[in-house]
Parts: structure tokens; sequence; C-alpha cells
């Protein structure tokens, strides 16, 4: 029996993780933010969260590698369009 070859796995160790995301945010209310929306979205919508925080993420580790253009000034402003209004930007 033969089998596909697999790609081979990446060398970098800096993927995207909820952990790595966690570390990434800058504060408390942030980081319980993030929490509940990845714990409460429902099934269909958890790779979305994810892939929202991810990029808000990048965006903050972004920032503080080097000066800020007015596009990255608000990362939160790319978080899902079903979060509440009210959060957009707390942090």
């Amino acid at each position: 029996m033969t089998t596909d070859p697999q790609p081979d796995p990446p060398t970098t160790n800096r993927l995207w993780t909820i952990a790595r995301i966690h570390d990434t945010l800058p504060g408390p209310a942030m980081i319980r933010r993030f929490l509940l929306d990845i714990t409460h979205a429902p099934e269909h919508q958890v790779m979305n969260v994810f892939a929202a925080w991810q990029r808000v993420a990048a965006t903050i580790e972004a920032i503080a590698a080097g000066p800020i253009s007015h596009q990255q000034a608000r990362p939160t402003d790319d978080l899902p369009s079903w979060a509440p209004a009210t959060d957009r930007g707390s942090d």
C-alpha cells in the first residue's frame, strides 16, 4: 500500500494559534472579548471568528514592529460583523 506524500511541516513556530492570539492582545478587556467570541461562536462561525482575531493580532504585531499607518490605527475594526457595535474599539 502506498500513501500520498505528505507535505513537509511548516518550519516556523510562528503559526497562529489561540494561545498566540491571546498572548498578542494588549490588555485584559481585549483578551476577555477574544475568549468570549471564540468560545461562544456558533460552530459554523468558529473559523471566521478565529480569522478575524488573527487579523487583529497580526495588526497589533505590525504596529509594535514599526510605524503606525492610519489604516493600522484601529485593529478592532476587523472584528466579526455580528459582534456588538458597542464593543468595537473599546480597547
